[in-house]
């Protein structure tokens, strides 16, 4: 292919040819960047004195070092060309001067290596550029003119005059450009300030900043750099006004707004922000009732204001700024406080008569009442009101004071107390209003005499009642109290049959319990009729009367009494009966009475016992005893009758009668002829015989079961574990509680408690019981009464000495000392302690306790004490002020002991700051008058007054502050009143000195040169810089970070902390790309006003063995024959290391087991020689390793594997893996059957390796080996031409040749023996029994055969191989098994046994004759045997009796059916007995509660003598119970939410149980026995 060249590029080609040793010459080469495609750099064939026509055929070839292939050779023309254009900075990165790439030219026949450099000339064609387009600075407006400013530099990839020049500024009045270059000649640029800031004027400034570089033309680039005005804190907040003046009404809402104050800051940001706050002139009372939003600056309510306490409040806020250094001012606002009517009107009782006679005169005065109010105006007048209709009314006294008077009569009986409401109300809008209720208590008088609840009284009492039981307690009422109240009952006498009501009744004179003093008897007396009176205690005595009506009720006391039939006591009764009685007769009749009423005396009969319960029967209401049928046979001669006869009463009473009756036969004989026939027994034939005891025996073993059922569930469960209630127990489900005589109900019962305990002088109380409607009714000893609580004094502090004269009130009022006891002269102290008394003997004002006016009127320049003095008899009132003048008894204290102030160093003289006021108690000249501050060059005081003439004290700055000189300043400020002597209070000031960022981090050197290893490994720290600043807080925080001075890749290397200062290894540091790091690094601190300092860090890379040395295969020839000679070149290789030093000096070396060896030819190229014989069948190819190891430390290699291909010759003969074959082919064969494959190996390749196989010609009798078997001559397979037959031919012997189509051929032969196998082809022949073809053969036997008799031999031969020819025998067929036996190796058959009758005359075997061979083949032959009868007679003489199956009798069925019903019966037996045995009992229940137990669903205790019930009838079961000396006991119930209520003797406490049964009421009935 021919190639175009263009024309060389000369004008600046520069050929640098030295002449060396071949393969050691280097030739240089220089060129511009940037050439075209095509471009002819040199002609190589003529430098190198190489001829032309020849380049093609040695095959000449370029190969570049570590570059892409950017030239190329013409081997025609033998010039160099470019192929791609090159980017002098794409190739030789970073800002190195000399740019080179290395050329190898390998040419071939013979082997030849040129080196060529050539070197890439930079051209101009990149233009500056910056890192960021736009560059944004902040520069506080306090930064001085001249104050620097790094700017980053533009970059240029180009060297030399066409990198970066020069750089250009934008016009601006504030800002020009200082430029200076670098240690590598790059030119970096500052950006300086010339002319002062402002932000408020010109916020942001726009410039824009041009690189130029030294090209020609010249190339340009710009960035936009906008600078930022930080603000600086120099603008004080300022108020609108300096003053504001409000007006608020008093008891505005907490929280209500009162006014928003609003100061501006022409700063921004934190500068602009304000904090709003109140001075120390402001007054801890304004504080804490407004508040302050320290960030919006409203002024809301905090406390209640109240117009009496103060009408004006002060106060003075101050703003300030969020600065550093933070600005301040102030403004005053003054609130006037509009009064409203928030005072409610008070009322003071001034006297009191709460107890008084309910006969007391109408008009008489009981109450003097004050009102007052603290408002002025309409809202401090007041008027006085009663809010009910009672009889009592207000008279108006004076403007302040007003009498009570009785107005109607009063009655105590009616109203026993009045609650009497006095309504005040003011006249403000709103009104206010107030009340004071008083209690006024009327005492009684005996006007009520007493009465009873009925005018007749009928009480039921039950006969046979015991002496003194309680009939009823008749109760008068008396409205009176006390001795008028209490009550003295008595009965008026009267005589009835000479009987006087005393002896048969009594009555308690207390409480009016009426008794019976004899027990009646209802069939004696029936009622009685008498008064009884009731007497109060009063003076006079009042009485009343009121008839009693006492009917007694009927008992049932009187048993039955049986009158017929007649016996005598204890005696039985006997009737004799005529047997043949009918029925319905008659037999007796019973008849009993009763003594008891009508009710009780009721009868009826009931059999207590009866023989025969259906023979008589009895009439319950007549007791007529008849007869329910006649008499039989079966029936006893004898009956006993047991009659009881009940009366109704409750219990009920009853007695019994016993009846003995004998039946006798009247006219005998007459009556057997009626009578019936009588059974005959002996009438039994058989088969009732047989029925009855078939009967019996179902009966018996029935019987039997039953019994044995009994017996097992009569078995007793054990008892249970719970124990049953008490006796005499009562359950109720009803919810009552008395505890402690205390008592729950809501029963009309318990008012009569409440009526007999308020008699015995007891309280009686009622108390609301909890989730509930019902109350507690407590009795409390009366002695115990609630009392009233005391005031505990209040200690003061005294001005004038206890027991001080203030004046002679007697002689001031007008008033006679004499009578100021008489008259009950007190003193009342307004809103006020009791400070003072009046000494009633001498008429003397005196100070009962220390006054202290600061105490009185905290807040008041005048203080006056307001006083009544009250007289009675008449009542009069005088009004007295009291002034309490002041004297110096307290210092001037501070708010604050220690006040803290924060003042900025950068604080200007004669700045002014406020502090704590001091605060003194007293009043006018006592007040503070001056203060006092310590010495100080620093610091004064001035003083100034407010407007309600108090001090305030200003601190002023006299001399600029320091902190790194005095961080603190301590100073006394000391406040002095006018008092005298005078009195003084201090207050330490403690200044702390605010830190102002006046001071710049420095670092410890202004320059480091660092000594860092490159592959350092990522993280590893490279330096820690330290740079300190003179500041503290934030001022003195400083942050680390690199200037724009740094370079991208030093930034992107390296990684600096910008907190501690740390520098550390960020990305892998390569001494090949870059030797030297040059950094600058910014310390500032984190003032918003930041300073700065710098310093330059040079990080020195120290070159370590990082760079694996490299190999390159510049020529390698493969494949090769295996029989190439010993010391031919097959390959060239070169090492490379891009480190220098040892480092760079490299070591290569090849296995030494190959058989090959390496030949330096020249500096760092090898040549690869063949040492020893190669063999290609041994080592197909060779895998060789290049290893080359740098002589570093550690040392570093790297390693490089070709692979050697051997071409083959042949020189292998073909190898058959045996040397002699034996094949064996079963005879019968297919013709063309693969017999064997004879496949011979040859390790040559290609042709040497492709084999032919034929077989070499032998004749065996007469016949060709080729006519029997035929090879296939490609893959060696053999096969046979015809089939074979064993038994005609046994073997074959013959030689198979494999040879190869190399040249020459070579090859090898094989011998192969053929062995033909037998194979089961040839049926057994049966040859004994003869027979003819098919026929079956017969056999005569006589039937006298013995056992093991031979019968026939069958014989069957086979032509097959001995294996195969061996024959087994069976039989295939045998009329009886058991008959015959057959030998399977010798077909010998025989019997196995005698005939018998039963077999059969004619017997068919069928055997079998099978070869062994697989699959075996068989022959068959049939026999078939008669048996022949010989000496018949005797022969049948000689068998065997056939067997009889038919042997059972009647006799065996029975006993067997027998045997069965005993075994079946026995087997029911037991299992019925195991499944009883096996039944668990059940657990037993709770045992029943004990007897004489009344068990109710109601829920009632009674404990410790408390009932807690609603129901009256358990109180009178507690009663009984009780007078009997029984003590009551309420139990729980198990399993139920009742209780039992038990009576048990007080002498015995609880006892057990007993196991008696228990008896139940259920309902209203009560069951009971009785007997006789």
């Amino acid at each position: 292919m021919l190639l175009k060249m263009k024309p060389r590029w000369e004008p600046i080609f520069f050929v640098f040819l030295a002449t060396w040793m071949t393969a050691l010459s280097v030739t240089r080469y220089s060129i511009p960047e940037e050439m075209e495609r095509g471009s002819v750099v040199a002609n190589l064939a003529s430098d190198l004195g190489l001829d032309v026509s020849e380049l093609a055929q040695r095959e000449v070839k370029l190969d570049t070092v570590h570059n892409k292939k950017y030239l190329e050779i013409n081997k025609r023309t033998g010039e160099l060309y470019i192929v791609e254009k090159m980017d002098r900075e794409s190739l030789c990165h970073g800002k190195t001067l000399s740019c080179f790439v290395k050329l190898d030219v390998i040419i071939k026949s013979p082997l030849r290596i040129f080196n060529i450099e050539l070197e890439i000339i930079d051209i101009n064609d990149n233009a500056p550029h910056f890192r960021m387009d736009r560059v944004e600075l902040d520069v506080s407006e306090s930064a001085t003119p001249g104050e620097r400013f790094s700017l980053p530099n533009a970059l240029d990839p180009d060297v030399g005059a066409n990198t970066i020049s020069t750089y250009k500024l934008s016009q601006s009045d504030h800002f020009t450009i200082d430029i200076h270059s670098g240690s590598d000649g790059t030119k970096y640029v500052d950006l300086v300030l010339t002319k002062a800031l402002d932000r408020e004027q010109h916020a942001v400034h726009n410039l824009m900043l041009t690189a130029v570089d030294g090209g020609v033309p010249a190339r340009s680039g710009s960035a936009s750099i906008i600078v930022r005005v930080l603000d600086t804190n120099d603008n004080a907040p300022q108020f609108d006004r300096s003053v504001y003046s409000l007006n608020m009404s008093e008891n505005s809402p907490i929280g209500i707004l009162v006014t928003k104050l609003n100061a501006t800051d022409a700063d921004e940001g934190s500068n602009a922000e304000i904090t709003y706050s109140f001075t120390l002139y402001t007054s801890e009372k304004t504080q804490e009732m407004f508040d302050l939003n320290s960030k919006t600056g409203e002024i809301s309510v905090k406390g209640t204001i109240d117009f009496e306490d103060m009408k004006i409040f002060e106060m003075h806020i101050e703003a300030k700024d969020n600065g550093p250094v933070p600005l301040s001012s102030q403004c005053r606002v003054t609130l006037h406080i509009t009064d409203m009517n928030d005072n409610y009107p008070e009322i003071t009782i001034k006297s009191l008569k709460n107890t008084v006679k309910e006969d007391i005169p109408v008009g008489t005065v009981i109450a003097l009442v004050g009102v007052s109010d603290r408002d002025t105006g309409d809202n401090g007048k007041v008027n006085l009101t009663i809010n009910k209709n009672l009889p009592f009314l207000l008279n108006k006294s004076s403007d302040y004071h007003y009498e009570l008077l009785v107005s109607e009569p009063l009655d105590r009986e009616m109203i026993p107390e009045y609650e009497i409401t006095l309504v005040v109300t003011d006249g403000g809008t709103p009104p206010l209003s107030d009340n004071e209720t008083i209690i006024v208590h009327l005492l009684d008088v005996n006007d009520n005499a007493p009465h009873f609840p009925q005018t007749f009284y009928t009480i039921s009492v039950t006969e046979n009642n015991s002496p003194g039981a309680l009939l009823s307690s008749i109760t008068a009422l008396d409205p009176d109290l006390h001795e008028n109240q209490y009550l003295v009952y008595f009965i008026i006498e009267k005589e009835i049959a000479n009987t006087s009501m005393s002896m048969l009744f009594s009555i308690n004179p207390e409480n009016g319990n009426l008794y019976a003093l004899k027990t009646f008897d209802y069939e004696i007396e029936k009622e009685f009729l008498f008064h009884i009176e009731a007497r109060d205690s009063g003076v006079p005595p009042l009485s009343s009367n009121v008839t009693v009506h006492i009917i007694i009720m009927d008992q049932n006391d009187n048993t039955p009494l049986i009158v017929s039939p007649w016996r005598a006591h204890g005696s039985v009764v006997e009737e004799k009966i005529p047997r043949s009685t009918d029925k319905g007769t008659l037999i007796a009749k019973v008849i009993a009475i009763d003594t008891d009423s009508v009710h009780n005396s009721r009868i009826t009969y009931q059999f207590l016992q009866n023989t025969d319960a259906t023979l008589f029967s009895l009439d319950q209401y007549n007791g007529e005893i008849r007869t329910m049928r006649m008499f039989s046979y079966r029936d006893s001669r004898h009956q006993r009758l047991v009659v009881i006869a009940k009366d109704n009463g409750e219990p009920s009473l009853s007695a019994t009668v016993t009846i003995k009756l004998s039946t006798v036969e009247t006219a005998l004989k007459t009556y057997a002829d009626l009578t019936e026939v009588p059974l005959e027994y002996d009438i039994f034939s058989d088969l009732n015989l047989y029925l009855v005891i078939g009967l019996g025996s179902v009966s018996f073993l029935l019987l039997i079961t039953i019994l044995v059922t009994i017996v097992l569930k009569c078995q007793k469960a054990k008892p249970s574990k719970a124990a049953p209630p008490c006796r005499n127990s009562v359950i109720s489900e009803r919810n009552s509680t008395i505890a402690d005589s205390t008592l729950v109900s809501n029963d009309a019962y318990w008012y009569s408690l409440f009526l007999a305990e308020t008699r015995k002088g007891k309280l009686v109380v009622r108390q609301p019981v909890p989730k509930g409607a019902r109350y507690i009714v407590s009795s409390i000893p009366r002695s115990t009464g609630l009392t009233e609580t005391s005031d505990s004094a209040a200690s003061t502090l005294q001005e004038m000495e206890e027991g001080s004269v203030v004046a002679n009130l007697a002689t001031d009022l007008g008033l006679d000392v004499k009578t100021l006891i008489k008259r009950k002269v007190r003193l009342d102290v307004i809103a006020n302690k009791k400070y003072l008394d009046i000494n009633k003997e001498k008429g003397e004002l005196f100070i009962l306790e220390k006054i202290d006016r600061e105490y009185l009127c905290p807040a008041k320049t005048t203080c006056f004490l307001k006083m009544e003095v009250i007289v009675e008899n008449p009542v009069r009132i005088f009004y007295i002020e009291l002034e309490i003048t002041d004297i110096n008894d307290n210092n001037p204290h501070f708010r604050r002991d220690v006040i803290h102030l924060d003042i900025s160093e950068s604080t200007s003289a004669g700045e002014r700051f406020s502090v704590s006021n001091a605060v003194d108690s007293d009043v006018g000249s006592n007040s503070v008058k001056t203060y006092y501050l310590s010495e100080s060059e620093h610091f004064d005081i001035e003083i100034q007054s407010g407007r309600d003439g108090s001090k305030f004290a200003d601190l002023i700055l006299k001399k600029a502050l320091d902190r790194e000189i005095q961080a603190v300043h301590n100073l006394i400020l000391t406040a002095v009143d006018g008092g005298v002597p005078a009195r003084s209070g201090t207050a330490s000031i403690i200044v702390r000195v605010v830190d102002a960022n006046d001071n710049a981090p420095k670092f410890d050197k202004d320059s480091y040169i660092i000594n860092v290893t490159e592959n350092s490994p990522i993280g590893s720290l490279v330096v820690k810089l330290n740079a300190t600043d003179l500041d503290e807080g934030s001022n003195s925080d400083i942050t680390y970070s690199f200037s724009l001075y740094t370079s991208e890749k030093a930034q992107e290397t390296f990684s600096l902390s910008p907190d501690t200062g740390e520098i550390r290894v960020k990305e892998m540091i390569n001494y090949e790309d870059f030797r030297i790091y040059d950094m600058e690094i910014i310390a500032k601190d984190k003032c918003p006003n930041q300073l700065s300092g710098q310093c330059k860090l040079t990080l020195m890379v120290t070159d370590m063995n990082d760079n694996h040395p490299e190999i390159s295969i510049k020529s390698f020839s493969s494949p090769v024959k295996e029989d190439i000679a010993v010391g031919t070149v097959i390959a060239v290789v070169s090492v490379s290391d891009k480190d220098s030093g040892e480092n760079g000096q490299i070591d290569i070396h090849i296995s030494d087991e190959l058989p090959f060896t390496l030949k330096e030819s020249s500096d760092n190229y090898y040549e690869l020689v063949v040492s020893e014989p190669l063999d290609r069948e041994k080592v197909p190819e060779y895998d060789i390793t290049f290893s080359v190891t740098d002589r570093g430390k550690p040392p570093l290699s790297d390693n490089e594997t070709m692979t050697l291909e051997l071409l083959d010759i042949n020189d292998n003969v073909p190898q058959f893996p045996q040397s002699f074959y034996t094949i064996q082919v079963v005879e019968n064969n297919a013709p063309g059957a693969l017999l064997s494959s004879l496949t011979a190996h040859d390790p040559d390749l290609h042709e040497n390796q492709y084999l032919v196989y034929f077989i070499i010609e032998k004749e065996i009798a007469n016949t060709s080996m080729s006519m029997l078997f035929s090879i296939n001559p490609e893959n060696g397979n053999l096969y046979a031409l015809k089939t074979f037959d064993y038994e005609i031919e046994k073997e074959f012997l013959f030689h198979i040749e494999a040879r190869d189509s190399g040249v020459p051929p070579l090859s090898s032969n094989v011998t192969v023996h053929i062995i033909i196998m037998d194979q089961n082809d040839n049926t057994p022949l049966i040859v004994s029994p003869w027979r003819a073809h098919g026929s079956v053969v017969e056999e005569k036997i006589p039937r006298s055969t013995d056992k093991g008799t031979l019968i026939a031999k069958v014989i069957a031969i086979d032509t097959d191989s001995v294996h195969n020819s061996r024959i087994t025998y069976q039989f295939l067929q045998n009329t009886d098994a058991t008959l015959f036996s057959l030998d399977q190796y010798n077909g010998e058959i025989r019997t196995m046994r005698m005939f018998s009758y039963r077999d059969s005359r004619h017997q068919r075997l069928v055997v079998i004759a099978k070869d062994n061979g697989e699959p075996s083949l068989s022959a068959t032959v049939t026999i078939k045997l008669s048996t022949v009868e010989t000496a018949l007679k005797t022969y049948a003489d000689l068998t065997e009796v056939p067997l009889e199956y038919d042997i059972f009798s009647d006799l065996n069925l029975y006993l067997v059916i027998g045997l069965g019903s005993v075994s079946f019966l026995l087997l029911i037996t037991i299992l019925v007995t195991i499944v009883l045995k096996c039944q668990k009992a059940k657990p037993s229940k709770a045992a029943p509660p004990c007897r004489n137990s009344v068990i109710s669903e109601r829920n009632s205790t009674i404990a410790d003598s408390t009932l807690v019930s609603n129901d009256a009838y358990w109180y009178s079961l507690f009663l009984a119970e009780t007078r009997k000396g029984k003590l009551v006991v309420r139990q729980p119930v198990p399993k139920g939410a009742r209780y039992i209520v038990s009576s048990i003797p007080r002498c015995t406490g609880l006892t057990e149980t007993s196991d008696s049964a228990a008896s139940t009421l259920q309902a209203s009935t009560t069951t009971s026995s009785s007997s006789s």
